[in-house]
This record gives C-alpha cells, structure tokens and sequence, in this order.
C-alpha cells in the first residue's frame, strides 16, 4: 500500500487513485449520464454537471487530507468538501458568465449545494441553525487554513489540470474572498424564491455526483443498455396457456385492449390508468403493456426507458418479481441486467454474461456473479432495464434528502413507472405525489402508470390522465364472485368465537377470519384450535409474529393444498398474497382494505359465490379494534358509506360505493401534510423531510430480534457471529460480508414492538432468541411470545 512519504509530492483521491484521474472520471462520467438522457437541455446540463464532477473534490489537494488518506493524521482541516463546494461555485459561475448563458435558475448555487453534501445528506439552505447559509456566514478557521496551505504548496500538476478546461486556481484563490460572500447572497435568494424545479434541479445533480462519485471509488463498472423484445408476454402465453374459457377469457379480453390501446397513444401525455377488478391479470397485462410501450417510446422519441414496477408491499413484490421471471426466463432473459428486485431485504446478488451482453448464442450457461461490493453499487443505483421494488424505495427518491436514497434519482429519468395497487398511498400525499410526477413526467421524459382496482384521485381526466381500459364497468360487472354481508351490531371476541366455531362445523368450505390486531388474531386462532386439532381441517395462522421464512412456507402450503382449510390471519394477508378461500370474516376496516380482502374470496370465480363477512370486533371496553389500526377519518367514511346495507353483490358494491369512497376521501382528507412538504422542498429547507413525510405511519418503536428457531437458523446464526469476531477484518469488510447474508438472515428477523420485547438477550447489536429459550420466547404456532406471556427467564 502507498505512503504518504512515498507520494509526497503526489495528490491522490483514494489510496492507489491520483486525484486529477478521480476527478476526470467523475466528470466525464457525469457528462455522459445526461448526454445519453433525453430531457430538456441535456447539452448543458451535461456541461454542468462535468464542471460538479472536476471540482467535486478539488480541496483533497490540501496536505491536511494527503496526510488524513495516508493515516498520518486526522483533524478538521482534512474536511474537503465545504472548500470545494466554494470552488465549484466560482467554476460553474465563471462558465456560465464567459459563454454567456441565459440562467434560467440559480446553477452555480445549485452545483455548491451538490458539492457541499456529497459526503452526507441534503441540508437546508437557509434559515435555520444547521443551513448552508449559517455554515458560510460562520467561517470555520480551517477553511482559512486550507487556502493558505494550497497557496504554499506545490500544487503545478493539479493546476495544469485545471488550466486545460480553462480555471485558473490561482484567480480562484485571488477571489475566494469576493464569493464566499456572494454565495452568502445566493443562498438567501434561492430560499426566497420558493421554486420547486430547484429542488428537482438540486436531485438530479446531485444524484448524478453521488453516482458517478461512487462507482468510480470502488472501481465498478456499468453495462450497457439491453434490448428487450416487447412480445415476451405474448411469447410466454402462447406457451402456457390454452383456451381461453370463463374468467380466463374476460382476462384476455382485457389483456388485448390494454395492449391494442398503444395504437392511438400520442406519447406527449404521459400519465396512464389501468383500472380493472383484483384477480383481473392486471401484472402480466401491464407488464405487457409497458414493453410494447417501450418499444413506441424508443421509436418515436429515441428513449429507451427502463421499466420500474412499484408495489406497495413486500409480498407482492415477491409474488410479482415471480410472474415476471417466468416470462424473462422463457426467453432466456436471466441476468440481473435485464431485471433486479431492490428492497430493504433484497439479496446483495448481480449476476451477468461472462462476455458482458444479456444473451449468448453458444453457450447461454456462462453467467458470472458480481463481487458483494460491486453487486451493492449496481442494485442500490437501479442498474437494470427492469426494476421491481416497493412504493416505498420511489417514494423516498423523489421526496428525500437522504445520500443514499438519492443516488438513483437520475435512473428514474426517462424511465416507465408502473404504481401497483395505488389506492395505498396515503391519501393526505395525493397532491405531493402528483406534484412530484406531473414534474418527471414533463421535465424528465417520464410515462406514468396508475394500476388499481379501485383507483385513487391523485390525477383525474381533468389532469390529463388517459384512461387505458375505456370501459372498465364491463370487466367489474364481469366479476360478480363475492356477496358483501356486513354484520353491524358489534360483537366481542368471546361472542365471534362462539360463533366462528359454529360456522366451520356448518360449512365444508375454506374459510379466512381477517382480524385486526395479532392479540386478536392470536386469541381466535387458539380458541379454534382447541376445537378442531384433530378433526381434519388444516389449520393456518398467519401474522407480524411470524418470522418471514415460515411465513411464506405457510402461504405455499395454503396454496398447494387441496384440503379443507381455515385461515386466521392479520391485514398482512391483503398484501397481494394470492390465496382463494369460500368465506371470509374480516374485522371491520377502511374501504381499500376490505376490497383487498375481498379480492382473496372465490378469486378464480371457478366455486360457488362467495361471502364476505364484515363485522365490528370490540375489546372488553367496547372499543372497536378497527380504531387502534386505521385512520377515523376514513373509518367513518366507509362506515357511512355499507351502514344502510346488510348484504350487496361485488358488482353493485363496485358501483355504489367503492368510486364513491375515492372521490370522498379526496374531500375530506386534509392536504396540510402535502402543501406543507410543497413548501419543504420549494424553499429547500429539507434536513427534516423525512421527518414530515412519513409513507408507513408507525410510531410504535420496535426492536429487531433474531429467532434462532432450526438448524438452518443457527448456521446462518454463526455466520454472522463468525463475522462480527473476527478482527482480521476491517469495518468496511465486515459489512460487504453482513450484507451478502442479509437475505437469508432476515428470514428469521421479527421487527418487535419495544415494550412486548420481554427478556431477550441482546448479542452483537441485535436481540437474540437462541435456539434453548425458543420454548419460552416463540410459539410454533402464532410465533412471537409477547412479554405478558413470556414465563420467567431461567439464567
């Protein structure tokens, strides 16, 4: 390894990387990413962002940051950024001044907050006690210290450098006085000016730094863009299906109107909705659609935009990342060019052709798996044609001021945004998020599709969405296989019990209780056990308490079984999961949530009509369940909206109430929550963002707790123990190895509520049920003991 001594008279970036080779490739890197995106003018922004990336680390040539690279020592003066924000700034100004540009906003200040923050995440920019304004109006004295130390230097080589792409560092120094005060101005104005394109402006500029930073330090290369033919659905069902009879030919119907609407599509509106009823086929038919549409768009506009498919939840991410690698792997597309999944529990995989390309003729097997390290950089940065993520990942791109959510921000350009199940998003953020994408769609070259079957009011015909199923009231009258019964009078659990007992001796059917809380949902499961153990029901229970790994072996159990079956579970189950049952009780809920579980009744419409039960769960204080779960506002609402009905078709309750709840909810909701984040980030006082914008609404702090419940579990167990001992590796190492396990270590992860946790041993930075206090702290059944009926911990 290099020593300071033996490359005193060099600068370098990184150990074993001279600096002005960092700086170069940043830059050009940078450059490229926007001369290949087509967005308005890219030419200049490819410019600008080339001038971010050759001063992004301009003041590492201070000996303090030589001697901090090399270990010599450490102090603030070693602090590179804030120096080389102010010298991006005098850049980016003077290039702006001698070419004489017309500014339509403020981008050298815009270039010195990217520069600024490149290290760690957006901050405000004014007017608060951490702003970028106060950071500059208080000059720490290092600063002086490292333009004194740069003037006393050799520095020829780095100013040579710099003299090619005509800056002078020695006029820089001459006026470094002049600009800090300037910068001082221009802080104030573009805090004043209370315009969001700053705020998208500042994103994708400072995404591209961050990227173009970021693979280059850890010497990561990208691959290049891959064709993809835009019949691979009608390829895979010609294949798979046959004839197309009963509901599979209403989901053919809808299929080819979906993706014969192409035809009349004039690409300039780019705003789309499929509206069709759950179990309709809508994932293969969008999917279908957003290939065909790529291929008009690369056509017609000279795009070839990746295909982003969001979901709300985790398991339908999985359910779907499953259809859609079926279709890519019929064609022998399988490497991680072609599709990623990119979740908080993705594994840390990329996996491509050995020569480099997505398909090899004479040998399709040559495939290589990329180093951990390397695998992050590509999965996090969303290098792929097809990207199948939660809501959650883009929702926090577009409205963050977080380092590493923002990376992959200029990735979402010119891309295809499929939004499944949008009736999800929180309905106070409706105009925030279409703010944000009426923005990418106009500004970034971005095609926006709203799936759902119940679809929310965040763009209505007004705004200009197109409505791709033109009559959707012919596929709902279609889908007539439940009947709504909603049971009004309240009833405890004592009382349910009694009576959900009664109901599975009656009836030789499949059966799914859907209650509210895991106390609840724990409470009816064991009671019905007592009863029917050993009568030849299969007995599931499905919950939060569940480690994830037994979750999902349950849910493929439910499915694959032909026997009778009774289900107790939580809301989780509305979360895509394609289960069919005859009857369902669900304890009341919001609108969306009981279409959701409906949408698990008779699915296939193959049985007779099914049932779907509403009741009003009450604790022993006559409060309803529902309350401690779901906003009151919208539990009114749907009350209000079934109180006058004690039993409706799936048909006439699409058409009486569910159209009527969205446009309701759109009225009575309070839309403080989005014109207060309109505010945040027109004004870009964003350091609390993230504090105001809040997708999943939990207060509830939880503890992450490790259950060591089988073998597999301990394996996975000494591993990470193995790791986290051993000395011989860095910090940086252990975590690359951690990450590369992360899958297989959260299958048996619970998120705990902190005050159920009970007596836990605490082992390397997570709580730990070990594999002989699994008795005491997990039940084989419903999971996770909570304290209240934990038995004491024998030491």
């Amino acid at each position: 390894m290099l020593s300071y001594t033996d490359k005193i008279n060099e600068l370098y970036s990184h150990p074993q990387k001279p600096l002005t080779e960092h700086l170069l490739n940043v830059a050009e890197n940078s450059r490229s990413i926007f001369e290949n995106l087509n967005i308005e003018n890219n030419s200049f922004y490819a410019s600008l962002s080339f001038l971010i990336g050759l001063c992004h680390d301009f003041a590492k040539c201070t000996s303090f940051f030589q001697k901090h690279l090399f270990g010599i020592e450490n102090s603030e003066k070693a602090y590179h950024s804030f120096l080389s924000a102010i010298f991006g700034y005098y850049v980016i100004k003077k290039y702006i001044k001698e070419n004489e540009i017309k500014e339509e906003l403020n981008y050298p200040i815009i270039g010195y907050i990217c520069i600024i923050n490149h290290h760690g995440n957006l901050k405000d920019v004014y007017n608060t006690e951490k702003s970028e304004f106060n950071k500059i109006n208080q000059i720490p004295q290092y600063l002086d210290e490292q333009i004194k130390d740069i003037k006393s230097r050799n520095i020829s080589s780095l100013k040579e450098f710099y003299l090619k792409y005509n800056i002078s560092i020695d006029d820089f120094l001459e006026e470094y006085e002049e600009i800090k005060s300037v910068i001082k101005k221009d802080l104030k104005i573009i805090y004043r000016e209370k315009r969001i394109d700053n705020y998208f402006n500042v994103l994708i500029l400072f995404s591209v730094l961050l990227d173009s930073d970021k693979l280059d330090a850890s010497y990561t290369e990208t691959y290049p863009r891959q064709e993809l033919n835009a019949n691979l659905v009608d390829l895979y069902k010609q294949e798979k299906f046959g004839q197309y009879e009963g509901i599979n030919e209403i989901r053919e119907e809808a299929y080819q109107e979906l993706t014969s609407s192409l035809e009349n599509i004039d690409l300039n509106n780019k705003i789309y909705s499929i509206t069709l009823p759950t179990g309709s086929g809508k994932t293969m038919s969008a999917f279908s659609f957003a290939l065909k549409l790529r291929r008009k768009i690369k056509n017609e506009k000279n795009i070839i935009p990746r295909i982003i498919y969001t979901m709300p939840f985790l398991s339908i991410v999985d359910q779907n990342e499953e259809v859609l690698r079926k279709i890519l792997n019929y064609s022998n597309y399988d490497t991680s060019d072609i599709l990623i999944k990119h979740n908080s529990t993705s594994e840390l995989s990329y996996v491509v052709n050995k020569n480099g390309t997505t398909k090899i003729q004479d040998d399709p097997t040559e495939k290589a798996e990329l180093d951990v390290d390397k695998a992050e950089m590509l999965l996090e940065g969303w290098y792929s044609e097809i990207v199948i993520t939660t809501f959650y990942q883009l929702a926090y791109t577009l409205i963050s001021n977080k380092n590493k959510a923002l990376r992959k921000f200029h990735n979402i350009s010119n891309s295809i945004i499929i939004v499944d199940e949008a009736q999800s998003i929180p309905a106070k953020y409706n105009q925030i998020f279409k703010t944000a994408l009426d923005y990418l769609s106009k500004k970034f070259n971005v095609w926006i599709i709203f799936m759902t079957a119940t679809q929310p009011e965040i763009f209505k015909e007004s705004d200009g969405i197109l409505p791709l199923i033109t009559n959707e009231q012919k596929y709902f009258d279609c889908f007539d296989r439940v009947n709504y019964v909603f049971h009004h009078t309240p009833m405890t659990i004592d009382d349910f019990k009694e009576k959900i007992v009664d109901i599975i001796q009656e009836n030789n059917k499949d059966i799914m209780i859907v209650l509210n809380t895991i106390s609840s949902s724990t409470e009816i499961f064991e009671y019905i056990q007592g009863y029917f153990d050993e009568e030849g029901i299969e007995l599931y229970y499905l919950s939060g308490n569940i480690i994830p790994k037994e979750k999902l072996e349950r849910i493929k159990k439910i499915k694959e079984s032909n026997n009778r079956k009774v289900i107790v579970t939580t809301q989780l189950i509305e979360a895509g999961v394609n289960i069919d049952v005859d009857i369902i009780y669900r304890d009341f809920a919001v609108m969306d949530s009981i279409i959701q579980t409906a949408g698990r009744c008779n699915r296939n419409d193959k049985k007779e009509k099914g049932t779907v039960n509403i009741i009003h769960l009450i604790n022993e204080n006559k409060r309803e369940y529902s309350s401690f779960i779901y906003d009151s506002t919208l539990l009114r609402l749907t009350e209000e909206l079934t109180k006058d009905y004690t039993e409706i078709s799936e048909k006439d309750f699409n058409l009486k109430i569910s159209k009527k709840y969205y446009t309701e909810v759109n009225n009575r909701i309070s839309h403080d929550a989005s014109h207060n984040l309109e505010k945040i980030i027109s004004t870009l006082k964003i350091s609390n963002i993230t504090h105001e914008f809040k997708l999943i609404e939990d207060d509830i702090e939880k503890i992450d707790v490790f259950i060591e419940i089988n073998d597999e579990a301990t394996e996975i167990w000494d591993k990470y123990n193995e790791i986290y001992s051993d000395k011989n590796l860095k910090n940086y190492e252990k975590k690359l190895k951690l990450k590369k396990i992360n899958r297989q270590f959260n299958n048996y992860v619970l998120s705990i509520p902190t005050n159920l946790i009970g007596t836990v041993n605490y082992d390397k930075f997570i709580f730990h049920v070990g594999k002989n206090d699994i008795e005491r702290k997990y039940n084989l059944n419903t999971g996770f003991i909570a304290q209240e009926n934990e038995n004491a911990y024998m030491i």
